[in-house]
């Protein structure tokens, strides 16, 4: 009778491990897509990561056979089939903070790392309105004078919007207003689009209006959350899945979610 209880005790106990920290879960093969927002000398929070705890993030991407790449690189194996680098890893900053450029631009050169940042274009040189703040965002300038080896941009959207409420007429206002903007300052940029707050249309005739403005204005990928490794090749160019790596996450948590996905398993 003993045993049958430690049985189901450890049993219990796996149960709850897998669950809470998907430990018996094996590691996905595919491509983790990381998305981060801002950098800070000295704090973390959710959408904040110290700058150190960075550096050891990148740093273990780069002793494990990690390469990092940029949409392009995931855009030619699309089209036309050049093939991703054995563990290939996407690292994506959301909003373009000037702190990407003080505390990000510095560990990526160091790290001969490559990451994606999206743009919210009308707070180019502004602070992040949309969500009350005062940080700041770099300006065209800024984003101009940074290495092209080092950092690609793409879009994350014109006003922050969440593409969830407005119309399909506005999406497309918005995105042509990302489009011009960018090209009369002369910044290049891939047409990628990272959803604001990973919210998009995702049902019947609205999804396929939503899909149909993002083609007919040459977006070849779009990012939502999902929090999922993504299988090559992909299925769905407008739904890849990006990886939330707050900056309250501890090393463990980082390195689960590399290769896992997720912390928790729901």
């Amino acid at each position: 009778m003993a045993i049958i209880i430690t049985c189901a005790v450890i049993l219990l106990v796996l149960v709850f491990l897998t669950l809470q920290y998907s430990l018996l879960i094996p590691a996905s093969k595919g491509l983790p897509i990381l998305m981060y927002h801002k950098v800070s000398e000295n704090k973390s929070d959710d959408l904040t990561i110290e700058r150190d705890k960075l550096r050891l993030q990148l740093n273990y991407l780069k002793k494990n056979g990690y390469t990092s790449i940029f949409c392009n690189d995931l855009i030619a194996n699309i089209k036309d089939g050049v093939p991703l680098p054995k563990k290939p890893v996407l690292i994506t900053f959301d909003d373009a903070y000037q702190n990407n450029f003080e505390l990000l631009i510095p560990i990526l050169h160091e790290l001969k790392l490559k990451a994606t940042i999206f743009i919210p274009v009308k707070y180019m040189g502004k602070v992040n309105a949309w969500d009350k703040g005062i940080d700041p965002i770099m300006n065209a300038e800024t984003l101009k004078s940074i290495n092209p080896k080092l950092v690609e941009f793409g879009l994350h959207s014109f006003a922050h919007y969440n593409y969830n409420t407005i119309t399909t007429k506005e999406i497309e206002d918005d995105l042509q207003k990302c489009i011009s903007t960018l090209n009369s300052m002369n910044i290049n940029y891939t047409k990628v689009l990272a959803y604001p707050y990973g919210k998009y249309p995702r049902e019947g005739q609205r999804k396929l209006e939503f899909q149909g403005t993002l083609k007919k204005h040459n977006i070849d990928l779009a990012f939502r959350i999902g929090n999922r490794i993504n299988k090559i090749p992909l299925k769905q160019p407008f739904e890849i899945k990006r990886i939330d790596i707050k900056g309250t996450d501890s090393f463990w948590s980082f390195k689960t979610k590399l290769t896992k996905g997720r912390v928790k398993l729901f």
